[in-house]
């Protein structure tokens, strides 16, 4: 879900040591701080900073919320932008993005373990961690969702074909972008109660859409990184049997493909 934002399109990305002095000055100012509230302004701040680098249109939009709320999406963002950065950015080998986000998901344990956001930071919970798990207790949202993102994630690193749409769904897009827009859900909250499952229904749609359109838009993007998230079955019934972009054969077939999963997405965005 993340790869919608227009980070790539206007080359606005930080290195991995930019992320690691951002994470010591955000740290180191907010240990100082005399409460979990004055601590939570001071990363908040680093987190709109965050959002406003790698994502102009998202930032604007957020600007409508209520402040309250507009402060618990940008501690989510910043939560997964961080991983999704890992993956996709820092200029890593595989074991060393699957290291950096298997520490990174240690924190996340032990950041929900904590009492409080100065709790958290003082057990070497990084800074995002610590206000992300503390959305996470507040909206009562279930923790079980960031470890799908973070699945997900690491199917980035170690990818793999899917065999059919329900493959794809099920075991990558769900983490990738159906359970951010879970965490979206919870944090701004249905009219009734009674919406709320209709709420997350339509989250479950939306993250769909989104990320077919994505993968819409990222086919070759995708391909030099080594990732095909077009299903098997689908290029199979084409005729293809390896997806090679410089293959001028499969140019038409693919067409074919790619216009039926525009269908389908549009299918998934008339539902949400």
């Amino acid at each position: 879900m993340l790869k919608s934002q227009d980070t790539r399109a206007h080359g606005k990305v930080w290195t991995g040591d930019e992320w690691d002095a951002l994470e010591r000055e955000t740290r180191a100012r907010s240990l100082e701080a005399n409460s979990d509230r004055e601590a939570w302004e001071i990363i908040i701040k680093r987190a709109r900073m965050v959002l406003r680098t790698y994502s102009t249109s998202f930032f604007i939009v957020t600007r409508f919320l209520p402040p309250a709320k507009r402060e618990k999406v940008e501690a989510i963002y910043a939560a997964v932008r961080y991983p999704d950065e890992i993956v996709d950015s820092f200029p890593l080998d595989q074991l060393s993005r699957a290291q950096h986000l298997n520490s990174w998901a240690m924190m996340y344990e032990r950041g929900l373990a904590a009492a409080s956001i100065c709790d958290a930071l003082k057990s070497g919970v990084p800074a995002f961690l610590a206000t992300f798990t503390k959305v996470l207790r507040d909206a009562r949202i279930p923790p079980e969702h960031y470890r799908a993102f973070i699945k997900a994630m690491r199917r980035d690193i170690w990818p793999r074909p899917f065999e059919t749409m329900d493959d794809l769904i099920e075991t990558y897009i769900y983490g990738s972008a159906i359970v951010v827009g879970y965490f979206l859900t919870y944090v701004y909250g249905p009219n009734t109660r009674n919406d709320f499952e209709r709420a997350l229904r339509s989250a479950r749609s939306l993250g769909i859409a989104l990320q077919l359109t994505n993968f819409l838009r990222d086919v070759s993007e995708d391909e030099r990184r080594g990732r095909v998230y077009l299903p098997l079955d689908e290029l199979r019934a084409e005729g293809i049997k390896e997806l090679n972009l410089r293959d001028a054969g499969q140019q038409a077939a693919l067409s074919r493909v790619l216009r039926r999963m525009v269908a389908i997405a549009e299918e998934y965005y008339g539902d949400a």
